[in-house]
């Protein structure tokens, strides 16, 4: 699968979860603050990706992958990003400005730095891993 086919797909799930037209959306848009999701919206694109692209995408995949990663090391302490939890979030999410996951950084608040290509991303890899079992 090319990457302008997970695009494609992409994009018609947001305009589906979104109620947007797919010409509007670009690669680098904040799924939140660019495109205006919210929660239920984020649960909602899921859905549309899992059934577009045939696959299954577990909630909390990038915290999940980071904190197997991480061993006996913490994720978060009070609801902040350790450094050496950050340094691996900022590692999976290579399309998020680093200024954009500075120190301190609220757990919270990842899903709000989540773009289009996040997910291109993350549709990518979880397509990859199907084809490899």
């Amino acid at each position: 699968m090319t990457d302008n086919e997970i695009f494609q797909g992409v994009c018609e799930s947001l305009s589906n979860a979104l109620d947007i037209p797919t010409e509007d959306i670009k690669e680098t848009d904040k799924i939140i603050d660019d495109l205006g999701a919210d929660s239920l919206d984020l649960l909602d694109l899921i859905f549309q990706l899992e059934q577009k692209f045939k696959i299954k995408i577990k909630p909390g995949d990038i915290e999940r992958r980071t904190k197997a990663e991480l061993g006996d090391v913490p994720l978060t302490v009070d609801g902040v990003y350790t450094p050496e939890a950050l340094e691996l979030v900022r590692k999976h999410l290579p399309e998020v400005p680093s200024g954009e996951l500075p120190e301190n950084f609220q757990a919270s608040k990842l899903p709000r730095v989540f773009r289009v290509k996040t997910f291109m991303n993350l549709v990518k890899r979880v397509v990859e891993e199907k084809e490899n079992v």
